[in-house]
């Protein structure tokens, strides 16, 4: 197993507009880990492991399989992932169960072997000639020494390829190197059977991620060149200020528009906005901006016209429609919010706060009277937002109305 100096290998992403991955990277078999803007890479190693599976763990619940390939030879990418999950539930399942073993036993109707009379005696038919019971067939016990040993062999197989791929982050001890060479008909075929066959849903688990490690079609003769991760990561920032923040169905929020051609009405597509925040009697309207300002601080690093103007839409359509106050009474009040991304222990915030409010920005068609036509800069820690991202967060959402509105 390659032995990897785990902080040396771990970078995050600032003003370097060239490279925007994050997520894993090997090119050539250097190995590099990549977090996104604003992302707090803790001091202690061990901490620094918890921070490698956060993001991994992000990575997978925020992005589609297709967005991380797997670069075999030549310069052409290939579609298919590289099994970065599969690899580390066998380390993990490794380290809790040890190797698997074959541990259900199946009968079958035969005409001999070694005989289950309880079963027998229970679905056979029973032939009687005077005093003697006898029967045709018989329910054998079938312990299959064969294909239990093949497949702990596979297991093993794809333990140690786990171990060598992404052992590294866990510990520098290695397992024995499986007797058996990767022999991908065999293997799919036991596993497929087993699946089809086996009603223990850890093992099913088990076989599934074995089954995505035989499938990877990297080169082991070569050093690997692949890529867990995204290079959009603002997609990935979106989805997770809506899932903490915002309501589920936010498609009446959406300003619309049409067109009238001889009489007859054709609908455009709505304006979208990203998230819509309710607290209390209060509608938030925030756009998720994966922006550099909360590191560089530099103004050219903030929303440009368009987006304000695009917000102060979003914002005014709700204002200003009836059927909003009635859903949320005549004391609603509408607020307008960009989220961008920030490292709040570097920042050293006040009070350890995890947000921070940096301005507004307004326009200059608007006599800005209302809150509304304003829009409020917040920043949110990034590490933190990754660490809640799988919940709508109430705690949160009164933070940071409470922040908008301050």
């Amino acid at each position: 197993m390659r032995k990897v100096d785990i902080r040396s290998k771990c970078r995050v992403n600032s003003n370097c507009e060239k490279d925007t991955f994050v997520g894993l990277r090997c090119s050539d078999g250097d190995i590099s880990i990549n977090f996104p803007i604003g992302y707090h890479i803790s001091e202690d190693d061990n901490e620094l492991r918890k921070d490698i599976m956060l993001l991994f763990t992000t990575l997978s619940a925020n992005t589609k399989r297709k967005e991380s390939d797997v670069l075999r030879q030549g310069n052409a990418f290939d579609e298919v992932e590289f099994p970065l999950q599969s690899y580390l539930y066998l380390i993990k399942d490794f380290f809790a169960r040890g190797y698997y073993k074959e541990q259900e036993v199946s009968y079958k109707v035969a005409k001999k072997g070694k005989i289950n009379w309880n079963r027998t005696i229970k679905t056979q038919k029973s032939y009687v000639q005077g005093t003697d019971v006898f029967y045709l067939d018989f329910v054998t016990k079938n312990d299959r020494v064969k294909e239990n040993e093949l497949i702990t062999l596979i297991h093993a197989y794809c333990v140690y390829e786990s171990f060598e791929q992404m052992g590294w982050l866990f510990t520098k001890i290695m397992p024995e190197k499986p007797r058996i060479i990767k022999q991908d008909r065999i293997f799919r075929s036991v596993l497929k059977e087993k699946l089809a066959n086996t009603y223990n849903d850890k093992n099913r688990i088990l076989f599934r991620h074995m089954l995505a490690i035989i499938d990877f079609e990297g080169d082991r003769n070569s050093d690997k060149t692949y890529r867990y991760g995204t290079y959009r990561f603002e997609y990935v920032w979106e989805k997770m200020i809506d899932k903490v923040f915002g309501i589920e169905n936010k498609a009446d929020y959406f300003p619309k528009t049409s067109w009238w051609i001889d009489k007859t009405k054709h609908e455009n597509a709505s304006l979208e906005p990203d998230t819509i925040m309710i607290s209390g009697t209060n509608v938030y309207i925030l756009d998720a901006k994966y922006y550099k300002y909360g590191v560089t601080g530099n103004t050219r690093d903030l929303p440009e016209s368009t987006s304000i103007n695009k917000q102060i839409t979003y914002e005014e359509y709700v204002a200003t429609e009836k059927k909003f106050k009635k859903k949320h009474g005549d004391n609603m009040r509408v607020y307008n919010a960009f989220l961008m991304p920030f490292d709040s222990l570097k920042r050293k915030c006040p009070d350890n706060s995890q947000m921070l409010k940096i301005g507004e920005a307004i326009s200059n068609w608007k006599d800005n009277s209302e809150e509304y036509q304003k829009i409020q800069g917040i920043l949110i820690d990034v590490k933190s937002l990754m660490s809640i991202n799988v919940r709508q967060e109430m705690n949160e959402i009164e933070k940071l109305a409470k922040l908008i509105e301050s």
